[in-house]
């Protein structure tokens, strides 16, 4: 207790909210956050717990998409800022508490978008990865790096449009070797990251993880 004393002596918790001292996010900012109407991952409309529209349904598509807030909200995204750049566990501890995943199934895995290596090493983690597990202690889901990014895609906030950015990605991702050899067969799959703006990475992995056997697959991010 004395060293986690002094650890916050040396490195006070400040709330990303507001920048009050004492906790990474302050009961007032918590209480001001609002969970998300959920959408369809293939239209962007509202859907009933996430489902995707029996109309937009296709044989490598998603699922469902799970999202807790909106990312234009601006205590959410100096949340979402501050997981995603300065990986914080008790941060994402916070904002995952209260929420309930409601979808009615039973997944298997949990697996987080991947980084390409390059970037993953040079950020000294990979946020989805991190998320991931916080999200698998809660759900008691076990947390597999079953895709890999080929190659350093352009960063998708620099897209500016949908089309621009499903091009950037394809092809991008691959089943890695552990998982090949019809180890991902009719396995459900909760597929992880910290934000769903267009949806195109998301798409992409699922295109992925579907040829490569896997039942369904439903996406969670933070916010959308």
């Amino acid at each position: 207790m004395f060293f986690d004393a002094l650890i916050d002596f040396v490195f006070p918790k400040v709330c990303v909210g507001c920048g009050v001292w004492g906790s990474f996010l302050c009961k007032d900012c918590v209480d001001r956050l609002d969970f998300v109407d959920q959408v369809c991952p293939m239209c962007g409309e509202k859907s009933l717990m996430g489902w995707t529209h029996p109309r937009c349904k296709s044989k490598w598509g998603m699922d469902g998409l799970i999202s807790i807030y909106e990312y234009q909200e601006p205590i959410a995204r100096a949340v979402i800022d501050g997981i995603k750049y300065g990986f914080n566990r008790e941060l994402a501890r916070i904002v995952l508490k209260d929420f309930r995943f409601e979808t009615g199934e039973r997944f298997d895995m949990l697996v987080p978008v991947p980084l390409y290596f390059y970037r993953e090493n040079w950020r000294g983690f990979n946020q989805a990865r991190e998320l991931a597990e916080v999200i698998g202690s809660k759900l008691l889901v076990r947390v597999e790096n079953v895709l890999e990014r080929k190659r350093n895609t352009k960063q998708q906030v620099t897209m500016k449009t949908k089309e621009e950015r499903e091009e950037n990605i394809r092809g991008a991702f691959k089943i890695s070797e552990k998982f090949k050899n019809s180890k991902l067969k009719k396995l459900k799959i909760l597929l992880v990251d910290d934000v769903f703006t267009s949806g195109a990475d998301m798409r992409e992995c699922t295109k992925v993880l579907k040829k490569a056997g896997v039942k369904m697959v439903w996406g969670l991010s933070l916010s959308h």
